[in-house]
């Protein structure tokens, strides 16, 4: 890990995000719902929470929180910041389902609005934000991963029918989280974690149709989130890369029309064999990774936004490289390093020096 990240800081990166949460059933059934499994919860001898007939336990023990304190110990070290997501929209870690199939819930959605479920939330939130909030590592809190209405519809638990989930509903959740996390931790930021989606009824392109539960603008005027965050998967949102190219521009434009620094905090564009293997599609031999990205990241400087490209490659671990799920990019792949990370870096880094 320090290995990781000394590069990191090497190649011009000063913030990282990080999952911190990773909750299992400790009667987990593979196949039960939510659908987790190798990547972490369901397996992993390292866990933060369990759940067992409707109570949680905070693990505290030196395969729980104190594994996490070696992560935020490190990067105190390194002179890394960290974004700490506190759940996960989807079922990989456990996630918001797992706080719900243990306190009587039917629905994905109820993560936002049934108090049993919020208080759980709580709880764990305080066990974290009070252990860490002291820490120079810490750079902001995020609620969740991606918090939308629904979810997985294998993976996870189904979203309530109707308008029952609405960005009413989510954006009182944000400001209630924001403001308990506040009461705990005055020094830290607080964001949502959200993808971005924006709100304008009669919209057919579900990414501002506000349909899952997104707003937007609503979300960034929260009072208690101090930076907004979006993210872009075109390949897996069956967009183009001059979809994304305004997209990215219209929520740079939402910082500009509210005053409040927003992030461009995942994006990623698969390398063309991954592509073609998981979805059986090809682009233009112009639309190389680096010519791509490096528009996005070009379009994001001129908004005055920073980002956080999806995801980090380094080698040279004790395992080798670490894993590549079609969109990492490696340090040691100096065509695409070179300039996405390492001249892109220092770009951002001037930019910064002068405000």
């Amino acid at each position: 890990m320090k290995n990781a990240l000394t590069q990191a800081i090497k190649a011009g990166l000063k913030v990282m995000r990080t999952w911190a949460f990773n909750d299992k059933n400790a009667t987990f059934t593979p196949g039960g719902l939510p659908m987790y499994g190798g990547e972490g919860a369901g397996e992993s001898a390292v866990y933060f929470q369990s759940w067992a007939d409707g109570e949680a336990t905070i693990n505290y023990g030196a395969n729980g929180l104190q594994a996490l304190d070696k992560v935020v110990k490190i990067a105190e070290e390194t002179g890394i910041k960290l974004i700490m997501a506190l759940t996960n929209n989807w079922a990989d870690y456990g996630g918001m389902d797992v706080y719900t199939v243990n306190l009587g819930g039917k629905y994905h959605d109820d993560f936002y609005h049934d108090p049993k479920i919020i208080q759980a939330f709580k709880t764990y939130t305080a066990a974290v934000v009070s252990r860490y909030k002291d820490s120079p590592a810490i750079f902001a809190w995020e609620l969740a991963n991606e918090p939308r209405c629904g979810a997985d519809g294998t993976r996870n638990l189904p979203r309530s029918p109707g308008t029952n989930c609405s960005h009413v509903v989510v954006d009182g959740w944000i400001a209630e989280m924001g403001k308990f996390i506040k009461g705990i931790d005055q020094r830290h930021m607080v964001t949502w974690g959200g993808e971005g989606e924006f709100y304008e009824p009669g919209n057919e392109d579900w990414a501002y149709a506000g349909s899952d539960g997104g707003h937007f603008y609503n979300e960034l005027a929260i009072k208690e989130v101090d930076f907004g965050t979006f993210h872009a998967y075109p390949d897996w949102w069956s967009k183009t890369a001059e979809w994304t190219n305004r997209w990215i521009k219209d929520h740079g434009e939402a910082q500009f029309k509210l005053n409040k620094p927003v992030l461009f905090e995942e994006y990623g564009w698969l390398n063309p064999a991954d592509r073609l293997a998981w979805l059986n599609r090809v682009v233009p031999a112009n639309e190389t990774r680096v010519a791509v990205i490096g528009e996005w990241q070009k379009i994001s400087l001129e908004h005055k936004m920073s980002d956080m490209y999806w995801q980090l490659g380094v080698c040279g671990l004790s395992s080798g490289c670490n894993h590549n799920d079609g969109f990492t990019i490696y340090l040691n792949n100096t065509e695409e390093s070179r300039p996405l990370v390492y001249e892109h870096a220092k770009a951002v880094n001037r930019a910064n020096s002068r405000l």
